[in-house]
């Protein structure tokens, strides 16, 4: 039997609504790895969230990775090391922090504990709770950072056209920053260094790791793993993604990520 590789999403396709791995998918996961092949996490989330989420699925043996930050940052979760790093330059932020209080957004960047903010809003506290992820509130989040971030991320809770106008408008300015920016959700919109995605995290990992084209397939709900469902063989769309996203894939599940659509897929095309 050949190993084959998945390449999965968390929030709205590993993870049901409420957070939390199924046992069905739990299962399946496991009887997956068992079988010599392997599961990659690959999330906009940064690794401080992810890593929970990575012990919780028990994938922390040998061979087993995570691609963090949307491709920003990818994790060897055995040797518990970071294995690729690329972050957004530090003079970016002011300015893309200032922009989106005109737009009324919630801007926030990350550090190596967690996440930084300027303002202690709703928006923070939702980010937080349901990333289980700690953060910090600075004054000014240029100069709270000693490192470069892993990315910058704008959220409106309640109104995804507002992002959408705020894209819009950050266009020419994330051109000349050499930045790309994508939706992660409804109401999260990530800025990352150009040419940083999902789909160049799958790239590396996959030649990282010496497996074929031929063996990979992913399984995602949002915008931004368009890119991950293009680098595999095997593209897979959540039945609970947004009906824009099914011509991405080559297989749409039956069952939404509350109903263990990723059982559904390893035991289709894994097992």
């Amino acid at each position: 039997m050949e190993k084959k590789i998945l390449f999965v999403d968390l929030d709205g396709t590993l993870l049901n609504d409420s957070k939390e791995i199924t046992p069905e998918n739990l299962e399946a996961v496991h009887k997956a790895v068992s079988l010599g092949h392997a599961v990659v996490v690959t999330t906009g989330r940064p690794l401080v969230s992810t890593a929970r989420q990575i012990e919780r699925l028990g994938l922390t043996s040998p061979g087993c990775y995570a691609i963090t930050s949307n491709g920003a940052l990818i994790y060897d979760a055995h040797k518990k090391e970071t294995i690729f790093y690329q972050g957004v330059h530090r003079d970016c932020i002011r300015e893309a922090f200032d922009e989106a209080y005109k737009f009324h957004l919630h801007p926030q960047t990350y550090n190596q504990a967690g996440a930084l903010c300027e303002h202690d809003t709703e928006e923070m506290k939702y980010y937080s709770a349901s990333t289980i992820l700690p953060y910090e509130v600075v004054e000014d989040a240029a100069k709270a950072l000693d490192e470069d971030p892993i990315k910058l991320l704008f959220i409106d809770l309640h109104n995804r056209e507002n992002l959408e106008n705020f894209r819009k408008h950050m266009e020419p300015w994330a051109r000349k920053n050499h930045l790309d920016m994508f939706f992660s959700c409804d109401i999260y919109l990530e800025f990352l260094p150009e040419g940083i995605n999902k789909g160049s995290g799958v790239r590396f990992i996959s030649e990282y790791l010496n497996i074929p084209y031929e063996n990979t397939l992913a399984a995602g709900d949002a915008e931004n793993d368009i890119s991950m469902l293009q680098a595999v063989k095997l593209p897979c769309v959540m039945k609970n993604s947004r009906p824009e996203m099914y011509p991405y894939g080559a297989y749409i599940t039956r069952h939404d990520n509350n109903h263990s659509g990723i059982a559904e897929i390893i035991e289709k095309f894994m097992l």
